[in-house]
Order: structure tokens, then sequence, then C-alpha cells
């Protein structure tokens, strides 16, 4: 547990499709600051230096006609069960995440700086890569497999897709007995908000 003086430090954690954008903007209104890292890491793609690194790597079949890269051409050659596909992923990641840790470390200590009311740690594999570490709290959301299953198909998310790359991680059910608050996420975009609510209140 890490002392933020007058900021609440939230992890926030959750299968995708879960609620967590609804979680983390209501924190949002209420003085918080996103740290959103998949946004973060994104933004990191279009930097000269990422961009020279890994067409250093990858050659420049990954960039698009005006010189920037194209996340489909990425996609393709990162995601794929084969060794060669995973090796690529890792190299991809070995680029792009020690610099997102690097902008998050630097935001949340502004944010603490700043006396920010909350900030909202949305990092993957929040509990995996130590950032829990950081955290005052770690919130994970849950939704019913049924429910799941329809939000899921509502955004076209494949399911075996997702089995896929959660094979690499924990079980949500050991997700959801390390997290301090598990909130269902069962009712209307206002009954999550009312039960956020409560808990900031308490």
């Amino acid at each position: 547990m890490t002392a933020h003086g007058h900021t609440r430090v939230i992890g926030i954690i959750g299968p995708p499709c879960s609620g967590k954008s609804t979680v983390a903007q209501f924190l949002q209104s209420f003085g918080g600051v996103w740290l959103n890292a998949d946004t973060i890491a994104k933004e990191q793609l279009l930097e000269p230096e990422v961009i020279d690194q890994l067409v250093a790597e990858f050659g420049d079949q990954i960039l698009n006609s005006g010189g920037t890269l194209s996340r489909e051409r990425i996609a393709d050659l990162v995601f794929g069960e084969s060794e060669a596909s995973q090796t690529r992923l890792k190299k991809l990641e070995s680029v792009v995440h020690p610099r997102t840790r690097e902008v998050i470390r630097e935001a949340l200590a502004k944010a603490v700086a700043d006396q920010a009311a909350y900030v909202i740690l949305d990092v993957p594999l929040l509990l995996e890569s130590g950032w829990q570490d950081e955290c005052d709290e770690v919130w994970c959301l849950h939704v019913s497999p049924d429910r799941h299953q329809r939000l899921l198909d509502a955004r076209g998310w494949d399911l075996a897709e997702l089995k896929r790359r959660e094979k690499r991680q924990l079980s949500w059910d050991e997700k959801q007995r390390r997290s301090d608050w598990v909130i269902e996420n069962d009712g209307s975009v206002e009954d999550l908000r009312s039960k956020v609510r409560d808990r900031l209140e308490r």
C-alpha cells in the first residue's frame, strides 16, 4: 500500500466490455485522473523514435504511404498462435511497454503532486505486472457469463480470441480474490454509478 497524500489511487480491472470505462469516466467526473494504458500505448506508436525502432525490426511493410505506422499490419504480424508471431509480439512490447510505464509513472506523480481527488489506473495485467503496489485499492468488475456474452457480441469481440489471450493471465477468480472490491455489473449504467458513489462516500 502506498501513501499518496490527498489522492486515492484506484486500480481498475475487469474483462473487456465489463464496464471499466463507465466506472473510470464516472470517477473522472468527480475530479479523477484516468490513466488508460491502452490509450497511452497507442500514442507511443506515433512517436518518431518508436516508429524508427519498429521499422528497423519489422521492415517498411508496417508503414502507411504517409510514413505513419499501420496498426492493422502490425496486428497481422504480432497476433497469432505461431512462434514467430509470439516472438514479434514480445519485440513490440519490449519497445512500447517501458515507454508506456514511464508515461504512467510521470502522470501518476503529477496527479498526486496536483492533489487530484482520484487516480484511476486502468492497466492491462495490473496484478501481473506489479501496478497493484501503486494502488490504494483495486476494483474488479464482474459480469455474469450470459450478460458478458451479449456485451461482447454487441462490441464484435470474439470469445475464442478472448480465451486465447486470457490463457497467459491469472484466472478471473484469482484476480477477484486479490481485489479490494468486486463490482457486480448486473444492472443499468445508473446502478453501476450508484454503487461507485456509495463506495466513494464510505
